[in-house]
């Protein structure tokens, strides 16, 4: 019979409901039950496309004996990370605090309160890596909280104590940071960016050497220090690396060449084999990076496929029926990671033998063979081959002598009919939860593209993007915000359940800014106040130079973390302070803004020293740099020719410009564009020409 898990609202949790583990969802229920008994928790935390999770699951959670040993000794609770990430973020930093680096899945030993005293992730079902087993860590657990109460009271202690100084180190960098810049002046963007710089790899582009994650947080800092007139060689630098990465990443494996869309990461340093799941937040956070690319450097104009392709993607494969967007694809099909996405050259040729065009299945097959990297030994497991460019396309066209633009269609073409073949495949399970920061982050990054193919004349994309990110949005802030103004997290079958964190908060605000932008829309504008509003009354620091990433009235758990650091996404700290600075730019900021804009800045004034960690922060800070801009468009209404003109051109010459750039729409009578930098503004002009100028004096 299923668990109790085949009621959860989480995919996730859904997955395990057939194991013979007695789990239990994050509640009362599970807590009470382990008060009652004097039972450890059992904490698992992991997400629906995370491959170790379902490796652990299959190994452990579906054998009977462990499970056995896992009802009797455990309360057994089950978390999916995406949905909860307040209980990921608290007990990561068990297995941080013990030396390791966290991930998932995570497995924590709570004691009834909930106080940590043991922790890891993935424990394999014999001993191995230098780890137990599952079983012998059972064993080993059940034992010390049974015979050792006193020593399971001191990791209590140690671990508690250990979260007390993670949270207060940021405090101990600013004391420590007396030579940085702070992170408004504009001299911190570019000591950030000499920082990264240290860690691009010259040749195959992104940070490191393997694993390879987009990081597109830093990426974002490589693309607005590129955006400085002088050519010096750090600015050089950073054009260069984030050329080399976006066209590598391309040009690689982790993308896909038949759909679109992005794979989370890359297990080697060439790009070449990812885990192939595919994440909403990844794709909404590199899709508008690809667009604007194409728009400063004429010569990257070949990554447009990427965002019509990655657009075609997320419409098609992601968008739910109310305007929003699924979280996630698997990696894993028919019991193999990446089956559903690679080739053999046998499979190619038999999918075009079957299509509408057979008498040209071979000339075609071989020429999509050298073009992606199909070949006999494969690049992959089981001889499978995972598509990729391992060379220009335009070396190909050379080759063969015919222009580009006479070899792309007849690749399309292939790309069409292996594309339909590859449907008839099993898919990967995918996510079906909507998660409202990754749907903002989505409406963001959705708003920056539509913006960006409207500079380069790409008007029927453009569109589609803004009717993308307008339909998103609204059902966010219609249907994820309840009546008092709080912000609910997730979604599934209909249900919008569970209190949002920070991240939602922020990343939902800043998207109603976007849209603001992008629409003119007036209303959008008082929707990000609002939600401005409840962060600083909920999730401000007492200290008011931070945020918290749970409310002050949410569940109470063993610790309230603080939102600080960047992940894949940006974090709650780092959006929520743009936040607060295009409001104050555009007059509609909370009372409390300027000072707890003031108060962050100083507090984290070392952020320059970690621009991994902050790179949403020191990209936020830009907005509060002396010279940052903001245009005020005034006029009739939104839909005004000439207000329409000014505000395109504010966001054209954004692409373009070095400083940050925001821009707000007020009614008028007459059309006109207020260019202000820092707190100095010139008089009104009313033609784009007069603007341009202003905008580049």
């Amino acid at each position: 019979m299923p668990n109790r898990l085949a009621r959860s609202t989480s995919p996730y949790l859904r997955q395990h409901a057939d194991n013979p583990v007695s789990w239990y969802e994050w509640g009362p229920e599970a807590l009470g039950r382990a008060k009652d008994e004097d039972k450890p928790i059992l904490l698992s935390v992991g997400y629906s496309a995370c491959h170790w999770c379902h490796v652990m699951a299959h190994e452990s959670f579906e054998d009977e004996e462990i499970a056995a040993l896992m009802n009797e000794r455990f309360v057994n609770i089950k978390v999916d990370r995406e949905e909860r990430p307040d209980i990921d973020a608290i007990y990561q930093r068990v297995v941080q605090l013990m030396g390791e680096g966290g991930g998932w899945p995570l497995t924590v030993f709570l004691t009834p309160d909930q106080q940590p005293f043991y922790g890891g992730t993935y424990f394999p079902p014999r001993p191995a890596y230098g780890r137990p087993s599952f079983r012998q860590l059972l064993d080993a657990i059940h034992g010390l909280y049974r015979d050792d109460p006193d020593k399971v009271a001191a990791h209590c202690r140690s671990f508690m104590e250990g979260f007390a100084r993670l949270g207060s180190i940021v405090d101990e960098e600013a004391e420590e940071a007396a030579g940085d810049p702070s992170p408004e002046d504009p001299a911190a963007l570019r000591l950030a960016v000499e920082r990264l710089l240290t860690r691009v790899d010259p040749q195959w582009g992104g940070f490191g050497r393997q694993p390879k994650f987009p990081n597109p947080t830093a990426l974002e800092l490589l693309a607005a220090l590129g955006r400085r007139e002088a050519e010096d060689a750090v600015v050089g630098d950073a054009r260069r690396a984030l050329g080399t990465v976006l066209e590598r990443m391309y040009r690689g494996g982790i993308y896909d060449h038949l759909r679109g869309g992005f794979a989370r990461y890359s297990v080697d340093r060439v790009w070449l084999v990812p885990h192939f799941e595919k994440m909403l937040y990844d794709n909404a956070q590199l899709l508008p990076l690809y667009a604007e690319a194409g728009v400063r450097e004429p010569e990257r104009a070949h990554l447009h496929r990427v965002v019509a392709q990655t657009v075609d993607y997320l419409a098609a494969d992601m968008r739910t029926s109310d305007g929003t967007f699924y979280a996630a694809t698997d990696a894993d099909s028919e019991g193999h990671e990446g089956k559903y996405f690679c080739w053999t050259p046998a499979q190619i040729l038999e999918a075009l033998r079957a299509g509408p065009s057979p008498a040209n299945a071979q000339a075609d097959a071989e020429l999509f063979q050298a073009v992606y990297g199909v070949s006999e030994a494969g690049n992959f497991e089981h001889g499978w081959s995972i598509l990729n460019l391992p060379r220009p396309l335009e070396e190909h066209a050379s080759e063969r002598g015919v222009p580009l633009a006479e070899l792309l269609p007849r690749l399309d073409r292939t790309r069409q009919v292996l594309l339909d073949a590859r449907y008839r495949r099993v898919p990967p399970h995918r996510d079906d939860k909507i998660l409202t920061g990754w749907n903002a982050l989505l409406v963001s990054g959705l708003a920056r593209t539509a913006s960006a193919l409207q500079a380069r004349g790409e008007l029927p994309l453009a569109e589609r993007c803004e009717q993308l990110a307008l339909a998103c949005g609204r059902h966010l802030v219609e249907h994820h915000v309840d009546p008092e103004g709080r912000v609910l997290r997730a979604a599934f079958e209909g249900r919008v359940h569970t209190r949002g964190v920070l991240d939602d908060v922020a990343c939902l605000g800043r998207a109603c800014l976007d849209l603001h932008e992008l629409t003119l829309d007036p209303a959008w504008p008082a929707r990000a106040r609002a939600l401005a509003e409840h962060a600083l009354r909920h999730h401000l620091r007492d200290a008011g130079d931070g945020f918290l990433l749970t409310a002050d009235d949410a569940e109470a758990l063993v610790d309230r973390t603080e939102s600080q650091h960047d992940g894949p996404s940006p974090s709650g700290l780092g959006v929520m302070l743009e936040l607060l600075l295009r409001l104050e730019a555009a007059e509609h900021a909370p009372a409390r803004a300027r000072e707890v804009i003031a108060a962050v800045l100083r507090r984290f004034v070392a952020a320059t020293a970690q621009p991994f960690a902050y790179a949403s922060l020191l990209g936020a800070a830009r907005f509060a740099a002396p010279q940052a801009i903001h245009v005020t468009v005034r006029g009739p209404g939104p839909h005004d020719p000439s207000v329409r003109a000014l505000a395109r051109e504010a966001r054209i010459r954004r692409l373009h410009l070095p400083q940050a750039l925001s821009l707000s729409f007020v009614p008028d009578e007459t059309a006109s564009a207020v260019v202000c930098r820092g707190q100095v503004c010139r008089p009104p002009v009313s033609d784009v020409e007069a603007l341009r100028a202003e905008l580049l004096a």
